[in-house]
Parts: structure tokens; C-alpha cells; sequence
């Protein structure tokens, strides 16, 4: 009885088995028509202006940095950026009015900006929120 229930098994395993290396073709093709449609989905047409923080993605998601301020080792918002993006943040423009938050693709040119309002210069990719970064510069007071 066990000696048929083993072969039972190995024989299911081996038709399932067949059956799935059969599918590649298939779900490949489905796989990559994703990635295709990203790839097509055109940023908006032509450069257009952004204004916001330079802020790392974490206090970004909390609305500012006002969390990270109050525990007094952190004491501005250039230090709170520069320091979430050392454990992992992104660098993204937030806009505190609207409270939207943009990712942005270059992620070596925020840097200089950390915790400073600025307006970005760029294309969005209304499909991932982000901003194709052309150039940063300081906001005009």
C-alpha cells in the first residue's frame, strides 16, 4: 500500500512537473508584456517645472520631518535627509501643498539640494510619479 502511494505521488509530481516546463513560452510572454508596456508609457511631453523639498522617501511618507526633528540628534531637514538616505531612503521632491511625493530618477543631483525647497526641472512619468530629472535649482524667495 505505501509502495503505491510513493509511485501515486512521484507520478503526479512528474506530470506537474512536465506540465510546467511546458508553460514557460507562455507565461514569458506575459512576463515581459509588463515591462513592454512600461517601457511604452511615454513620459509627459516636454520638460515642465516641479517645486518642493529635496526630502529622502522616508519623511516624505510621514508628511516632513518633523518626527525625526523632535528627538533633538537631528537638527535640520538637510542633516534628516542626508542621514535617511545613508540607511536606505531615496532622494524625492516633495511638494507640502499638495502633499504629493515624486521619485526621482537621478538620484546624484538632489544631493547637493537635501532638505532645501527647489524647483526641478524635468518630464513626469504619470505612471510611476516620476520626475526624468533635467536640472535642480535653489526656489526663489
Amino acid at each position: 500500500m505505501m509502495k503505491q502511494i510513493t509511485l501515486t505521488l512521484a507520478g503526479t509530481l512528474i506530470f506537474w512537473m512536465a506540465a510546467c516546463s511546458q508553460q514557460p513560452s507562455s507565461t514569458s510572454s506575459q512576463s515581459t508584456a509588463p515591462a513592454e508596456q512600461t517601457q511604452q508609457a511615454a513620459p509627459a511631453s516636454g520638460a515642465h517645472s516641479f517645486s518642493g523639498e529635496i526630502m529622502d522617501s522616508m519623511c516624505a511618507g510621514m508628511g516632513g520631518h518633523e518626527q525625526m526633528l523632535q528627538g533633538g540628534k537631528i537638527k535640520n531637514a538637510k542633516e534628516c535627509t542626508l542621514e535617511c538616505v545613508k540607511m536606505g531612503a531615496k532622494y524625492v521632491l516633495y511638494d507640502a501643498a499638495s502633499k504629493t511625493t515624486y521619485q526621482l530618477d537621478d538620484q546624484t543631483k538632489p544631493e547637493q539640494f537635501a532638505g532645501e525647497k527647489v524647483t526641478v526641472n524635468g518630464s513626469l512619468d504619470s505612471a510611476t510619479n516620476t520626475i526624468h530629472v533635467e536640472s535642480i535649482a535653489a526656489a526663489i524667495s
